[in-house]
């Protein structure tokens, strides 16, 4: 009993999802694996975007190496999307080199909404107390991780929230200085190679007017769907937060200098072509910059602001870039940043 409260500890005891997910993997093979039986544990989360259900592994293990990070799962099994479908239990059967594995797939859910989704195969069949307990396991897994959704994310957009922002602000910069796995006590973290993380701040623009116009009503449904379309055209791997008022922020990990440039402005394209109700367009503004592993939280903010800023004073409905107007003469290093609009 001792060893299950241990674990039951450890997968509540990180405020980071990421996190909680190893601990559910390590708590899973560490209770049913022994000398007999391989155990083999994937976490899966799901999303819903444009229609569409999205499936991401975002930690599984080899033997007792866990390892994190978020692969898309293209071709999910017919049992892993039958137990999302459906919010029960399904069992399959698969031979692999080294024998049959007796696979138990667990929806992840909170008042009958789906999180996500455990696949735990084994190489010989669970008895009635272990898949007991790998169901009390799941249960607890999805009641905290909800409360700990709960706490993150803005009450109106549903996107993470401010209070969010600098600690994912702190892992991205953290994941830029090694751009390989990284061991970290038995946990590996695979991290894409070659290309850079970026941080933009989006603004919606003349709010102010829309608000004072239609209403608060109106102007909240428009940060509805600008969120929306946030979740529509970034990746699950990106970062959205809601930064305040009419201001949003993307943490977009691991792009190209183009891939960020194109991904940033079909954002701003898909907002001003939609016909938002009883308003008709909307436009957004983006300023962003490439994150570096020495920059400070502040410098790299003001940089972002100070590209917005630009696009807010010359028309508005535009994405610039802060090293782009930086090497074309269009700013200034030294002009002061607005530190005073984001603390």
């Amino acid at each position: 009993m001792s060893k299950l409260i241990r674990h039951a500890e450890a997968i509540t005891r990180p405020r980071d999802e990421q996190l909680v997910d190893v601990a559910l993997v390590q708590s899973l093979v560490d209770l049913l694996e022994n000398g007999r039986r391989r155990v083999a544990v994937r976490v899966h989360r799901v999303q819903t975007m444009g229609g569409r259900t999205l499936i991401t592994c975002t930690a599984w293990n080899a033997g007792r190496t866990v390892f994190s990070g978020e692969e898309d799962v293209a071709e999910p099994s017919a049992a892993l999307r039958s137990a999302i479908e459906t919010l029960n239990a399904m069992h399959e059967t698969r031979e692999d080199s080294d024998g049959i594995m007796y696979i138990h797939h667990l929806p992840v859910t909170y008042e009958s909404h789906t999180l996500g989704a455990i696949e735990l195969a084994s190489s010989r069949e669970l008895t009635a107390q272990e898949r007991m307990l790998a169901d009390g396991m799941r249960g607890l897994y999805g009641n905290y991780l909800s409360l700990l959704q709960t706490s993150q994310v803005d009450v109106l957009t549903r996107l993470l929230n401010r209070r969010t922002f600098d600690e994912n602000l702190r892992r991205l910069l953290a994941s830029s200085v090694e751009p390989t796995a990284i061991p970290q006590g038995g946990i590996e973290r695979r991290v894409a190679v070659g290309n850079d993380n970026w941080l933009a701040i989006i603004d919606i623009d003349r709010f102010k007017k829309i608000n004072d116009h239609y209403g608060h009503i109106f102007g909240d449904e428009v940060l509805i769907l600008v969120a929306d379309i946030m979740r529509c055209v970034f990746r699950r791997r990106d970062k959205l937060f809601r930064f305040g008022g009419e201001e949003f922020i993307v943490l977009l990990r691991q792009a190209s200098e183009e891939g960020a440039r194109r991904v940033f402005e079909r954002f701003r394209q898909t907002v001003a072509a939609k016909q938002f109700p009883q308003i008709g367009q909307v436009t957004v503004s983006v300023g962003y910059t490439r994150v570096s592993p020495s920059d400070h939280p502040t410098v790299l903010l003001g940089r972002a602001d100070e590209a917005l800023y630009y696009a807010k004073m010359h028309g508005r409905n535009q994405v610039r870039q802060y090293e782009d107007l930086l090497a074309e003469g269009k700013i200034a290093v030294k002009r002061a940043n607005r530190e005073a609009e984001f603390f």
